[in-house]
């Protein structure tokens, strides 16, 4: 239970001295921070506008976590991931944060350490560690890592890296022997033909990622039409690109 105080106490202390010297602006700004976080914790991808107020946000963003989340979330290895790509987006443009206070980590560095206790042992710690180590980077230099390339080669688009990653890491969530009703979780169905037993989904938040996927019936299995929350996935392919299909 100790590993849960720290969070507690901090949402308690922080969020009382925010309350009382922050101005109206700094309210607006945290509730338009807080709503991006809650969006980024709620769907497969996020959008452009999320990101911009999210890299204005800094440690306002680790608070907005701290105040959106439950203790069993902060314990789930899926909504970890999230968390990590939220802290990530906050501090990737350090000379963006709108104030001082909030390009200080100090939120984001109590967020990581309660992630380490918890999921390091889930195969996230190289993530986190990574993200912390970004971040302490970014926040003490004033700009974000460089990526260099070789001589010949384009650029990376880093920003859209980072998206395809955030999205991407959805889709490997959902695993054969899992049930229909965790896939709908993180897609959706496709147009097209289908059955029970073979249907085409699409990634919601981003209906041009597609995955195949085959079903064994669980109960009434003598019907090829109704789909069962409980029938189970035997087979999904990795995702792939491909034009919606609109029936």
């Amino acid at each position: 239970m100790k590993r849960f105080l720290l969070p507690v106490m901090f949402i308690l202390m922080t969020y009382t001295a925010f309350a009382q010297q922050c101005s109206n602006d700094d309210f607006v700004s945290f509730c338009d921070t807080k709503a991006a976080v809650l969006r980024l914790l709620s769907y497969p991808a996020y959008r452009g506008s999320d990101e911009r107020v999210l890299n204005r946000a800094g440690d306002m963003a680790a608070l907005a976590v701290i105040r959106s989340v439950s203790m069993e979330d902060l314990d789930s290895p899926e909504k970890a991931r999230q968390i990590l790509l939220i802290l990530n987006l906050a501090f990737a443009a350090p000379q963006l944060i709108a104030t001082n206070t909030n390009r200080r980590p100090t939120a984001a560095m109590l967020l990581l350490d309660h992630l380490c206790k918890t999921n390091c042992d889930r195969g996230n710690g190289s993530e986190i560690e990574n993200i912390r180590n970004e971040i302490q980077h970014n926040t003490s230099t004033g700009h974000p890592y460089e990526f260099v390339t070789m001589e010949g080669t384009p650029p990376i688009d880093m920003e859209h890296m980072q998206w395809v990653s955030s999205v991407l890491r959805w889709t490997h969530e959902i695993n054969p022997g899992m049930t229909r009703k965790d896939l709908l979780r993180v897609f959706t169905e496709e147009g097209g033909l289908s059955t029970r037993t073979q249907r085409t989904y699409v990634l919601k938040g981003c209906p041009g990622i597609k995955v195949d996927v085959e079903f064994l019936p669980v109960g009434n299995v003598q019907d090829g039409l109704i789909e069962s929350p409980t029938d189970q996935i035997l087979k999904i392919s990795k995702p792939y690109l491909d034009y919606s299909i609109m029936d």
